[in-house]
């Protein structure tokens, strides 16, 4: 019951809202929920809205605007990927854990930011490719599709 209730806001697309609200409350938020929801919210949402603007843009040709809509949705979608690794990088009780599996993120500020927005585009790029393997392949026929995604 719990799970559906932080799945459903997710799936009708008002989930800012509910962690507005929840913010504003000044509810204590939990990392392993967040994480959680963020993934959904990728896998059930973002991730498929890319592929559908770009399934639209491969069959109605050339227009700006589709193209910056689409862009826009996987830097956003990059921008989740990346606060997670983050967020998992930088926990201080993890570092402390398993220092040999995290630490990639520096502790210089400068750099930290430069991996941060490194990760964003890198998994903004990742997304723009696979998506538009999966449109292309899906043109020439939907088993080949299929058959990529797995």
């Amino acid at each position: 019951e719990r799970i559906l209730k932080e799945v459903f806001p997710v799936l009708i697309g008002f989930k800012p809202a509910v962690d507005a609200y929840r913010v504003a409350k000044g509810e204590k938020q939990i990392k392993v929920r967040n994480v959680i929801i963020k993934g959904i919210e990728m896998f059930a949402e973002a991730i498929p809205g890319v592929i559908i603007q770009l399934m639209a843009i491969a069959r109605s040709g050339d227009d700006i605007a589709a193209w910056i809509s689409v862009v826009i949705s996987a830097l956003t979608t990059g921008y989740g990927g990346a606060t997670i690794s983050y967020d998992y990088d930088t926990d201080p009780d993890k570092r402390e854990q398993t220092p040999d599996f995290y630490g990639y993120v520096p502790s210089n500020p400068r750099q930290r930011s430069l991996v941060f927005t490194t990760l964003v585009f890198f998994g903004a790029g990742m997304l723009m490719i696979r998506s538009m393997t999966i449109v292309m392949l899906g043109m020439i026929g939907m088993e080949w599709a299929l058959v990529y995604i797995g």
